[in-house]
């Protein structure tokens, strides 16, 4: 991938079955600098966290990044819950 964290952080994140939402972080490796995980935060009673790895980037092009796993893949990604 060629393109910096700071240009994916709230980028529209497309499955192939619809919209999932917005990067809210991206994760970077501190060696390589390169990306390694999408944050999505889920606005719930409590916002809850999931990182989907890069791995999942199937292209990023003007309307946002496009992933290669339908959303149900993403929901079921360990979740992280902060208040």
């Amino acid at each position: 991938m060629t393109v910096s964290s700071r240009d994916l952080t709230g980028k529209s994140l497309i499955c192939p079955d619809g919209v999932l939402g917005t990067v809210a972080e991206v994760l970077v490796d501190p060696v390589s600098g390169h990306p390694t995980h999408l944050v999505w935060r889920e606005p719930v009673i409590l916002y809850q966290e999931i990182s989907i790895p890069i791995a999942y980037v199937e292209q990023v092009d003007g309307e946002g990044i496009r992933l290669r796993v339908r959303r149900e893949d993403i929901e079921r990604l360990p979740r992280f819950v902060w208040r």
